[in-house]
């Protein structure tokens, strides 16, 4: 059994046709028939029921084909991959973002370096900090953009954003008409908070710490649009990033006077992680681009 039969069996099956195949493939139709035919005598089965316009399949070559289909879907899978190991130009990139960066920032940013390198196919994954870091562990991923705490040594990362933290209440609010607030002032109101499995909650909670409260939770979301949510319909007060999109919903943004609270995003990937040439020139492009 060799690749070449495999082949020809395939795209026999595929067509229905033996004909078809051969001039498809560029050979004879008696060399390709005999091809099969060795196959047949291998597998001590027939695979196909011939016809005066083609051939069908018998259950042997129904049950057969499948396998080799999925063996050459490996195969040009293996080839692509090792592709992008060695040219920078073609390959699959996978990155992995923090929820509130797909309406902003890493859209254009993608957008931007698929104008340069049009051959490289970006996936992406949207995950809490705490899940993004499993895919970087895992090597599910090549990139990550998300928070991660200083404790994660083994990571490098460059800061690539800082938003801003507002709070967010709901309408008829006492804060509604405000433009500032100070931090202090919401340690008694009822907060709707990040899940833990969020980075930016812990960033939260310490900036509650340090301006002399821990935050009254009361209702807990995993993204954004989640917590403005809860927050729109009374549930409490909350503090975000800055977003435009969140003034689609029935709430109102109020900047946080004392201290001056931000987040910042950092790209970060493992230091110990054998980056393909498009990953590699993805990080170059960002760095680039965040020194203009």
């Amino acid at each position: 059994m060799d690749w070449f039969q495999l082949r020809y069996f395939m795209r026999a099956a595929e067509l229905g046709n033996v004909s078809k195949a051969a001039e498809e493939l560029s050979v004879s139709q008696p060399a390709l028939s005999r091809a099969i035919a060795k196959l047949e005598e291998e597998l001590a089965a027939p695979l196909f029921i011939r016809e005066s316009r083609g051939v069908r399949l018998t259950p042997y070559g129904q049950t057969f084909l499948p396998y080799v289909q999925r063996a050459f879907a490996e195969l040009a899978q293996g080839k692509e991959a090792v592709r992008s190991l060695v040219d920078p130009s073609h390959g699959v990139l996978h990155i992995g973002l923090i929820y509130s960066l797909g309406t902003r920032f890493l859209p254009e940013l993608i957008h931007s370096f698929s104008q340069e390198e049009p051959h490289v196919s970006v996936q992406l994954i949207e995950s809490p900090t705490h899940g993004l870091l499993e895919f970087l562990e895992r090597g599910d991923i090549d990139i990550a953009f998300c928070s991660p705490g200083e404790d994660f040594r083994h990571l490098e990362r460059i800061e690539v954003l800082r938003e801003d933290l507002v709070f967010i209440v709901p309408n008829g609010h006492g804060w509604a008409g405000y433009e500032r607030v100070p931090l202090i002032d919401a340690k008694d109101e009822p907060f709707v908070m990040y899940s833990k499995e969020s980075g930016i909650r812990a960033m939260i909670m310490r900036y509650c710490k340090e301006a002399g409260f821990t935050p009254k939770i009361v209702m807990e979301g995993i993204e954004d649009l989640t917590v403005a949510g809860l927050v729109a319909a009374g549930l409490g007060i909350a503090i975000v990033p800055y977003n435009r999109h969140l003034l689609q919903l029935p709430v109102h943004i109020v900047h946080i006077d004392i201290p001056e609270c931000f987040r910042a995003v950092s790209m970060v990937w493992r230091k110990d992680q054998l980056l393909t040439p498009a990953a590699r020139k993805f990080i170059t492009f960002v760095t680039q681009n965040r020194a203009k």
